[in-house]
């Protein structure tokens, strides 16, 4: 079955995979997919093979076939990355017995743009299996595709971080997707990032995003500011990151404002348990309007970071620091 990348969620029980295109970041979602499903399936191991290698795959799979005595389930990964698509996979997938095995898995990446309409090889992947187009995506696709990264972020969030990200990275699904990994990180639970802590999240002086997180969360203003100085002044770093991390606290106290379960709100917008109580020490003496007023602050300082509004980004984000001070006092 031919698909397009963006029609593609659930490799289902397919064992056979095409990999077409030249879009890398889509390509490495599709391959996250294959080996999930797969690994549920039972397939563990892999064996890797790259352009040079790929002649031993039907050895390999003559190794491992049904009545061998080391038989298990494999996975059987080849690279195509330059030039025609390889005479020895092409005869290799001819033949029918390999569809037959059900302990073997193949999945090819191939650098092909577009699949040929004719051939046996190309008719057996059709039936058998999956061939899935990871070709450049146009603009409104390349939207969708960040929309549904992004799915994790509250709807009112959800706007103000996905311009900002496809505006700064637009054609460069690689850049989005990094940017997309580090809010993930700021806005999941920490049960969901078990294996993460705040070192991952550094921004270009080596200083954590987290900790400027607990610099305001335990009020420690006069510090944030000459954090927030100190990153403009020593180095040329992107002031999104740092919108991003005052616009998880500021809108994770205003929807525990507004809830009557707050601790369950702050779990919800993914604020880490061992930080609950310091948010809700945050907001003690706090009002609801002085928040909405901090989230209109902050698509200004969205509008300054794209340039759409003239002001310096940096000032305003010393200027809402300086005004969550007083909405927290």
């Amino acid at each position: 079955m031919k698909i397009n990348f963006l029609n593609f969620s659930d490799p289902k029980q397919n064992r056979f995979f095409l990999l077409t295109g030249s879009e890398i970041a889509l390509k490495q979602d599709a391959l996250t997919k294959i080996l999930d499903a797969l690994n549920n399936q039972g397939f563990i191991q892999k064996i890797s093979l790259n352009q040079d290698e790929v002649d031993q795959a039907e050895e390999i799979i003559s190794r491992n076939s049904e009545g061998s005595l080391f038989q298990e389930n494999l996975i059987i990964y080849m690279k195509h990355t330059s030039g025609k698509f390889p005479e020895s996979i092409k005869l290799l997938l001819e033949q029918n017995f390999l569809y037959n095995s059900t302990n073997i898995a193949i999945i090819i990446e191939s650098s092909i743009e577009k699949t040929p309409t004719s051939g046996t090889w190309i008719r057996n992947l059709d039936k058998y299996g999956l061939i899935i187009n990871c070709k450049k995506l146009k603009q409104d696709e390349e939207k969708l595709w960040l929309m549904r990264q992004l799915d994790f972020l509250p709807k009112n969030l959800l706007p103000l971080f996905g311009a900002s990200i496809f505006q700064n990275n637009e054609k460069d699904l690689l850049n989005q997707k990094n940017e997309v990994n580090l809010l993930k990180l700021l806005f999941l639970n920490e049960k969901d990032h078990e294996s993460n802590t705040a070192d991952h999240i550094t921004f270009h002086s080596g200083l954590s995003a987290f900790e400027i997180e607990d610099m305001i969360i335990n009020r420690d203003y006069k510090k944030a500011v000459e954090t927030i100085n100190y990153l403009k002044e020593s180095s040329d770093q992107n002031s999104a990151p740092i919108i991003w991390i005052i616009a998880k606290i500021i809108n994770s106290c205003l929807e525990t404002l507004q809830s009557s379960n707050k601790r369950s709100t702050l779990k919800k917008n993914g604020v880490w348990p061992l930080k609950v109580n310091s948010y809700l020490a945050l907001i003690k003496n706090s009002k609801t309007t002085d928040f909405l007023e901090l989230n209109q602050e902050l698509l200004k300082v969205d509008l300054m970071n794209k340039g759409i509004l003239k002001p310096n980004p940096w000032e305003q984000i010393e200027k809402i620091i300086l005004k969550l001070q007083g909405a927290t006092s």
